[in-house]
């Protein structure tokens, strides 16, 4: 394959607001359209309705949001070539992404949702655009380049064949006139939209593309554990994938944030992660899509550790077939010791300081070990964790295991401190 894949979507109503009987206030939208000189595009479109009593008509305003958004890019590409002597360089397409494109769609929303309000035969109400509002991430994919632009907490993730997946862009901490994020509903909302735009340097470059709303990021730990949740995510099987995708999102919301969440996902060139996934973000061994990983990676809040689990003494009772994925484990391992142990020393504690979530879930229970090995490679750092966790005293471990780990003193002492730290569940009987 050479060039973009159709986009493929999903979305599901957020697990909380299904049990309170909201309704959905995400939106997801892709299409493809032709440039004036018969090229083909690929657009996908995702929107966050700030829903509750200020915003009660906010799933119309993510609807609307993603709908034209996508016309306003089939309209200028309808008018404009993306090839050829007349096309416009790449400094005027990232100035259209940024600038042309927002006040275009902004423009357009507004004067729908304050239609929209006045067909409700309802009361005048002075500020219509708030109560429809929405945030919105855009991605446009061509030939020669792709960009994205949008404004409020939707997240963008790149997943090259060769290499870890990334974050490329998330909303700036700083949002005006005291919104929680930027939104369509603001006055000054196309001044806050951000952009980008990338050139792509050979026909055949492989990498995916995701865009989500904030819900499924909200439902991990980390920025870490979110980038693997996004690598596999985009790893969907091609058989099936509208389904399987959906499926993982109502799994996402239901052990995750409950939030509502919305997905939009593009591969372009030959890359395909069905069976072509970078080491950085291996599947395991057990599954080629995400819901068996799943369990490892989501409970309450997905608290992916990733890890070695258990001890390297304990992994070397394994068979030959399992000794060789160890062996894999445990030069991660390896690796992230030495990079602890090569760092400032008062940068360790730290660092196992942020994973605090994961000391607690393995200690009560609801992170396991084993399963968490097969994730090593994804997180050294939660391997690292996994890996000095002894089961039988919901602590640290000691004698011939914890000597089998190699850890520098600095990290030995650091690990000791945090799991002393770390809260042990209470007994449910006695003689536990």
């Amino acid at each position: 394959m050479i060039g973009w894949c159709p986009p493929l979507q999903a979305r599901r109503i957020g697990a909380a607001h299904q049990r309170q009987g909201r309704s959905c206030q995400d939106a997801v939208a892709v299409a493809q359209c032709r440039s004036h000189d018969g090229q083909t595009a690929q657009v996908m479109a995702v929107a966050d309705g700030h829903g509750g009593e200020r915003y009660p008509l906010s799933d119309v305003g993510s609807a609307l949001a993603c709908e034209q958004a996508l016309l306003a890019v089939k309209e200028h590409l309808s008018a404009t070539a993306l090839g050829g002597a007349q096309a416009p360089g790449l400094d005027s397409w990232a100035h259209w992404l940024a600038t042309g494109l927002p006040e275009r769609i902004h423009s357009r929303w507004l004067a729908l949702v304050r239609d929209h309000w006045r067909q409700q035969d309802s009361p005048s109400e002075a500020e219509v655009p708030r109560l429809y509002g929405t945030t919105l991430g855009l991605v446009v994919m061509t030939p020669r380049w792709w960009g994205y632009t949008g404004l409020g907490d939707w997240d963008l993730v790149r997943l090259n064949a060769d290499g870890p997946a990334e974050l490329l862009s998330e909303e700036p901490a700083e949002v005006g006139s005291g919104e929680a994020t930027g939104s369509l509903c603001l006055e000054q909302a196309a001044q806050l939209f951000r952009s980008g735009l990338q050139p792509i340097e050979a026909p055949g470059a492989r990498f995916g593309l995701m865009l989500s709303t904030d819900g499924i990021r909200k439902s991990c730990a980390t920025d870490t554990d979110f980038l693997v949740l996004a690598a596999h995510l985009i790893a969907t099987p091609a058989a099936g994938a509208s389904e399987a995708l959906a499926a993982n999102l109502e799994q996402i919301t239901s052990e995750g944030s409950g939030d509502d969440v919305s997905v939009a996902m593009a591969l372009h060139g030959s890359f395909d992660p069905t069976t072509e996934l970078p080491t950085s973000v291996e599947r395991p061994p057990q599954a080629r899509s995400l819901p068996a990983l799943l369990p490892a990676l989501l409970g309450g809040l997905l608290l992916l550790s990733t890890g070695v689990g258990a001890s390297w003494y304990w992994l070397q009772q394994r068979d030959l077939a399992q000794r060789n994925l160890v062996l894999q484990q445990a030069e991660a391992l390896r690796r992230q010791s030495r990079q602890l142990c090569a760092g400032p020393p008062g940068a360790i504690a730290g660092t196992l300081s942020s994973r605090r979530s994961q000391f607690m879930g393995l200690s009560q229970g609801r992170l396991k070990a084993a399963p968490l090995l097969a994730a090593a490679e994804l997180d050294p750092l939660g391997a690292l964790i996994a890996s000095s966790f002894d089961p039988a005293s919901d602590g640290m471990v000691q004698g011939q295991a914890l000597s089998a780990l190699g850890l520098c003193p600095l990290l030995l002492a650091a690990l000791q401190r945090q799991w002393r730290a770390t809260p042990t569940p209470i007994p449910d009987h006695p003689g536990r």
